[in-house]
């Protein structure tokens, strides 16, 4: 993603997926950055007036202060989204089973086999964005983009050419799509292929040319929040058209322990040596599928890497982790003798990642004791019994903070040997990605690039080449980066995942890839140098060299130059060329050709294979000597065209939906983590009304031109002209100074529905806030407080106020008041209002409280709160994250509220959705369970929950969407037609029949309730 320049600490977590790497977490983030540009003085002054080293200090400096991360590392912190979305599901215990996934994976499918007698369920229709445009005026480069999902994979038919050609790809939450025409002049048309699998999670994509088959790996290894778990591996021998599941079965024995003492520095006795537990089962169910080897020699030996994943998403976090528990399977390097009906674990040894956990949860076996998995494995081109991969290192068996880096076996797989270190094995970040190819004399090049999280300069990614890597010792490893280093040219491929100014994330975007035939030809992929691009560089995203590594170009941006359009908000030039979009994750080559197709956080990028220099535009930008020697190396040979390839490829990972009451039919917003948010106008076609990792989002109930978005934590824009990109202000200043870091990944937000209340925009954080006039005085905000230049926790920038008594509107606070001492601490969850009464204001938090306010419209001390979930007659109300309430129109005493998370962990209060009344009368609240935990849904955790005008009730689950018909009390699926996918938000049109779901990979779909 690309990011704004205006972006703070905070801010800073919407367009981060943080990495959890400590004992109960392995979810890792990746920057998700959309572009935006501050007015600052050294932008804006003439490039002759400015001292070149000086310039760039200074936009480092604006990036360092904007982008400081909280915590040590990245590794971690309170906020972290994965950590966040794992609390919501354990419910306060230290993990989540993972048997109880798999039972709710089981419950889904038993919902989904039942009959649905009367009920005529409909068929759900998706509503795009099949094409998803960014406008020019925020894009890095200035030129307009098409963007999709994230793509994990890309494979090739090796018979291609740049005429007819059948590609595949893979998307992080939207599955397999296919396309046989990837160079039609009008674009490819994308086939979706994978809508029988259990997930559409994808890591991985092999295709086998010698048997004509195809393998998909479920499971994103890439370590980010939402780098959803898998179900296992899929295999088609007809291009993808029908598939069948490996068995995969493995049994691996308890292991030979591992001393918890010494990993932690605890005193001898206190953890005492500690073995794994023995598994047998699917050997990479809730795990993450790096890469499927078939051997050339033997199609029934395959070989497979796995790292560890997560699970679960919901509209206001954005990824969950299935992380330590029981029952998972071990993780690392496979092989499999008998094409995938078994494997066997390799070289393994049992880590202590969390000694405490109950039933050695936190005690994992791991190939190579790695502390996260092996993200990259290959066969050697000349010999499949040479077997070369790539761990995380071992951080937590002994020897401590060892490993990593690149192993080879020499004897298919039964013994290893490590010829490449990691760069900082004690980072558990560090990630050495490698491509092999022959090269004359019989020998095999190896290039590697290893970085992690870390900036500091011994730890910064750099690439490293040997050209015999059957022999290879880490000696023999030539550092390209550093002989580059202390060339005239510096810094091209220094650090090339990672940014000095804002972060490296080698662990989540590190690309290595070498053409076959074409042994001098290597590209990198990491994330954008954001300090650097339109000055020293063009953002190396994707970066080539065509001499063995010695020199590298920039593939980020074109060398067309059309000019800058007014208001653009990020590119320092005077020209716009076609731009990548940053974070790169996969990418091949046409055979005989340069044409190259990408694959990053905005889809699929086509190269036109010819090259041109335009390093001449160096000598317009202000740089230094050596950075202009830099700059002309960089430019000396970009493409000379640059494609999106993204059209109908319908992969965008949204948490949220909202509509116009006055046309709700043909205008929506839509946040997602990805690519921002965008506005829908009634084609499949959409367009991004503002960057940044979006949320929540929604309209005036009265006045659709005035909307409002948020990017995470508790930064939130308002819009006073309806959307225009250019106009966005910031909403939220008083929320993010007074309660920073204090809400959901992406906080709860709603626009009053009520049009007696039209400029009301309620927040959840700690507290409740409310603007009752759209944030404040439009002229006031569009003139001091725009999006592009304007910090987001600026006080004068909104009026938002906190609602209830004074000195105790944290909802969260264990207190002796209105709030209690049970179920404290979290952030506010959930909010509702019903469009009949201006009074009544529904809240939740993630810890289970529930409240109901009767005069949320009063000033704002004068707001009083009642807690429900503590009232006689509230017993049944569970201790979980409420994901989701609907009030009764009728009565806004009455509603449903949805639960995340197991009812198994809460045994005494079963239930995911209940039917709630509250009489003020008698002071009592109800709580009636609608789904009995294990009965008619199952122990099925619900995302989201929406409701009909007829009084259906519709769920949100991993899987897909239930229904409970009005009357009914067995849940059945909603509609036909739905692919497997995460539901993260659903929103019912008030008055109508018509459902929005915002699905974790596979865009927005709509249900017209028969």
């Amino acid at each position: 993603m690309q990011i704004p320049h205006s972006f703070k600490q905070t801010r800073l977590i919407s367009t981060l997926r943080f990495a959890i790497v400590g004992t109960l977490l392995c979810a890792a983030a990746a920057m998700a950055f959309v572009a935006a540009k501050p007015s600052l003085p050294f932008l804006s002054a003439k490039p002759n007036k400015l001292d070149p080293d000086k310039l760039v200090q200074q936009r480092a400096q604006w990036l360092r202060n904007k982008l400081a991360l909280p915590g040590i590392e990245r590794d971690g912190g309170p906020t972290a989204a994965a950590e966040e979305q794992y609390a919501i599901r354990a419910a306060g215990h230290a993990y989540v089973p993972f048997q109880l996934t798999v039972n709710a994976r089981a419950a889904f499918g038993k919902v989904k086999s039942r009959g649905n007698g009367n009920n005529n369920r409909g068929v759900w229709q998706l509503i795009g964005p099949s094409t998803a445009n960014f406008p020019d005026v925020l894009t890095f480069s200035g030129a307009s983009y098409v963007t999709s999902g994230r793509i994990t994979a890309l494979a090739l038919d090796p018979s291609c050419t740049t005429t007819t050609c059948r590609v595949w790809a893979a998307a992080a939450g939207g599955g397999v799509w296919r396309s046989n025409n990837v160079f039609a002049a009008g674009g490819p048309n994308w086939t979706f292929i994978s809508g029988s699998f259990a997930t559409n999670a994808i890591g991985t994509l092999t295709y086998d040319a010698a048997h004509s088959t195809l393998y998909a790996g479920t499971g994103e290894p890439n370590a980010s929040a939402d780098s959803e778990a898998g179900l296992g591996i899929y295999k088609s021998t007809d291009g993808g058209d029908t598939w069948t599941k490996l068995a995969a079965n493995t049994s691996v024995a308890t292991g030979p322990g591992v001393d918890c003492d010494a990993v932690f520095g605890t005193p001898p006795g206190t953890f005492g040596v500690q073995h794994a537990p023995a598994y047998s089962g699917p050997a990479f169910d809730g795990r993450a599928i790096s890469s499927v080897l078939v051997d050339p020699s033997d199609p029934a030996i395959l070989y497979v890497s796995s790292t560890r994943g997560v699970r679960g998403v919901s509209s206001v976090s954005s990824g969950g982790a299935v992380s330590l528990a029981p029952g998972l399977p071990p993780y690392g390097f496979w092989k499999s003798t008998d094409g995938g009906a078994n494997f066997t674990l390799q070289n393994f040894q049992d880590v202590c990642l969390n000694p405490t956990l109950p039933g050695s949860a936190g005690i994992i076996q791991a190939s190579f004791g790695s502390t996260r998995g092996v993200h990259a494995a290959a066969l050697d081109p000349y010999a499949s019994s040479v077997v070369y991969a790539a761990p995380f290192p071992q951080n937590n068996a002994i020897p401590l903070n060892s490993k990593g880096g690149v192993w080879r076996s020499t004897d298919s797989g039964t013994s290893w040997a490590q010829i490449k270190t990691a760069q900082n094995a004690a980072q558990t970040t560090d990630r050495a990605s490698f491509a092999v190819t022959p090269i004359d004399g019989g020998f095999t090049r190896m290039y590697v690039g290893v970085g992690s999280s870390s900036l500091a300069l011994p730890d910064q990614a750099h690439l490293y080449r040997t050209d015999d890597a059957v022999t290879a010792t880490n000696a023999s490893f030539i550092d390209l980066t550093a002989q580059q280093q202390s060339s005239s040219a510096p810094n091209q491929t220094l650090n090339y995942c990672g940014d000095p100014a804002v972060g490296a994330q080698c662990w989540y975007d590190n690309v290595v890839y070498t053409p076959p035939g074409k042994p001098d030809v290597v590209y990198l992929g990491g994330s954008y140098n954001y300090s650097q691009y339109g000055f020293r560089n063009n953002g190396r995203s994707f970066i080539r060299s065509s001499n063995a590594g010695l020199t590298f170009t920039d593939m980020t941006w074109d060398a067309t130059t059309n000019p800058t359009p007014p208001g653009n908000c990020c590119q320092p030039n005077g020209i716009a060329p076609n731009g990548m979009h940053p974070d790169s994750h996969a990418m091949v080559e046409i055979p005989n050709s340069d044409v190259a197709i990408f694959g990053s956080d905005g889809g699929l990028m086509r190269s036109s294979g010819q090259f041109a220099d335009i390093s001449a535009q160096c000598d317009t930008r202000p740089l230094s000597p050596t950075s202009l020697a830099t700059c002309r190396q960089m430019l000396s040979a970009v493409p000379t065209l640059l494609q999106s390839l993204n059209a109908g490829l319908s992969t965008i990972q949204f948490q949220s939906v909202s509509y116009n009451a006055l046309d709700p039919l043909h205008s929506l917003l839509a946040g997602n983590q990805d690519n921002g948010t965008f506005k829908y106008t009634g084609s499949t076609t959409w367009n991004q009304a503002i960057y940044g990792d979006g949320g929540q989002s929604g309209f005036n109930v009265s006045n659709p031109a005035m909307l409002f978005n948020s990017f995470s934590s508790n930064f939130h824009d308002v819009n006073f002209q309806n959307g225009d990109p250019t106009k966005w202000v910031i909403a939220s200043g008083p929320i993010a100074a007074a309660e920073p870091n204090g809400a959901q990944f992406y906080a709860p937000i709603i626009a009053d529905p009520n049009a007696l209340a039209a400029g009301t925009i309620f927040e959840g954080s700690l507290s409740v806030w409310r603007t009752q006039d759209w944030a404040g005085n439009q002229a006031f905000l569009e003139a001091n407080c725009p999006e592009f230049s304007t910090a987001g926790n600026n006080t004068a920038c909104g009026d938002f106020v906190r609602i209830g008594p004074t000195g105790a509107t944290n909802l969260t606070a264990s207190a002796a008041d209105y709030r209690g001492t049970s179920r404290s601490g979290g952030n506010v969850a959930a909010l509702a209002r019903t469009t009949k009464d201006t009074g009544t204001l529904w809240v939740a938090t993630t810890a289970g409280r529930v409240f109901i306010s009767k005069n949320a419209d009063a000033a704002a001390a004068s707001v009083t709160f009642t807690r429900l979930d503590s009232l006689p007659g509230a017993t049944a109300a569970p201790g979980r994250f409420v994901s989701g309430i609907i009030i009764d129109q009728t009565n806004a005493n009455h509603a449903w509220l949805s639960y995340s998370s197991y009812s198994s962990l809460t045994p005494g209060q079963p239930g995911h959705v209940f039917e709630v009344t509250y009489n003020p009368r008698t002071n009592s609240a109800t709580w009636t369970n609608l789904d009995g935990g294990t009965g008619p849904m199952g122990d099925l955790p619900v995302t989201a929950l929406a409701r009909s005008v007829r009084g259906d009730l519709f769920a949100g689950t991993d899987f897909g969407v239930l229904k409970l018909p009005k009357g009914a009390s067995t849940w059945v699926t909603a509609g036909a037609g739905l692919p497997a996918v995460e539901i993260a938000g659903l929103t019912m049109v008030n008055g109508s029949q018509v459902l929005y779901a915002a699905t974790h990979g596979r865009s927005i779909w709509a249900l017209t309730n028969p």
